[in-house]
């Protein structure tokens, strides 16, 4: 039996199925969790099937349940876009009877008691493996449904910037597109923004520059209560004000998160591969795009020699 084909096997065994994904989700978190909450609906009806977790702005028009703790006690947890305890949102995944995962990460997962642990970190997104998963499996596709499987992919790879295996994501999306999603609407969802937003940025414009071209930010409380944006939309949203530099290789953004005691850094790489230093900080993600979570400025600082001593090597190697 496929691993594909033995997923469907456990779904067809469960009458309530219950998806989680991380905590501050993206879009690909929730394309892949209300994408295939969409599915699941749409071909197996008679199923109970639901999304739980935090939402923000990138929930897009998903809405998540509210679930009392008995619905899980005879029900299939499904986590899709993470494979980290820390990190997923709603830990009652462990009151599941069963726990499937769908990652594309490259971490490994400490989740106890899983019965699958589908990783494949050749997809570019969470939500091409769920693509990946209906046509393999050909289930049928609703254009609501497509177009959050299609907002996943398009935003986990910077709009097919960012690719490691470019063939099987354009054969994906070829596959989704014709399912109608409806692109236009998504793309005045997710590229449009306040002017309130767009005029914020100038206060994260400016950085500082290592030795070697690691360009590097650290937002503070102060800075972004004075913003007036929330933790998401300056962390993982302003990472990229210093992408695109040609002098810089590896850009890296340090946020502080009042609730919950720490700093989460946001790392970013071009032609460099930068998630093992992340790993070694007890975070992880993808070749060129990761994060990890410091205690304390100090640790923040000794991860940045430590990018800028991957940044000299490249230099001398290249």
């Amino acid at each position: 039996m496929t691993l594909i084909n033995h997923i469907k096997t456990i779904i067809e065994g469960y009458d309530t199925i219950i998806i989680h994904r991380h905590s501050r989700p993206d879009m690909d978190a929730i394309g892949s969790q209300y994408g295939l909450k969409l599915l699941l609906q749409e071909n197996y009806p008679n199923k109970n099937i639901y999304a739980v977790g935090d939402c923000n702005q990138m929930c897009y028009q998903a809405m998540m349940d509210n679930l009392d703790d008995s619905v899980y006690h005879q029900a299939l947890a499904i986590i899709t876009d993470v494979a980290v305890t820390h990190m997923i949102s709603d830990n009652r995944y462990m009151l599941a009877k069963e726990r499937v995962i769908i990652d594309h990460h490259r971490n490994d997962t400490d989740v106890a008691d899983v019965s699958i642990f589908y990783k494949d970190a050749e997809f570019a997104s969470a939500a091409e493996m769920i693509v990946y998963i209906a046509r393999t499996l050909k289930w049928r596709i609703t254009p609501e449904t497509a177009t959050y499987l299609y907002g996943g992919m398009v935003t986990d790879t910077g709009r097919f910037l960012y690719l490691n295996n470019a063939k099987q994501t354009f054969e994906l999306a070829a596959y989704i597109v014709p399912f109608n999603p409806d692109i236009q609407s998504f793309y005045q969802f997710i590229y449009t923004e306040p002017l309130k937003k767009r005029l914020a940025k100038n206060l994260f414009a400016s950085f500082d520059i290592t030795e070697h071209g690691v360009a590097y930010r650290k937002n503070t409380n102060d800075l972004i209560k004075r913003s007036g944006l929330d933790f998401q939309s300056v962390s993982r949203g302003m990472i990229n004000q210093m992408a695109g530099i040609k002098e810089v290789p590896i850009w890296l953004s340090f946020t502080e998160d009042e609730e919950n005691h720490k700093i989460v850094g946001e790392f970013r790489s071009r032609d460099i591969t930068i998630v093992d230093i992340a790993k070694h900080y007890g975070g992880g993600g993808h070749n060129n795009a990761c994060g990890a979570s410091f205690s304390d400025w100090e640790t923040v600082d000794q991860s940045i020699k430590d990018f800028d001593e991957r940044a000299k090597n490249y230099e001398k190697n290249t």
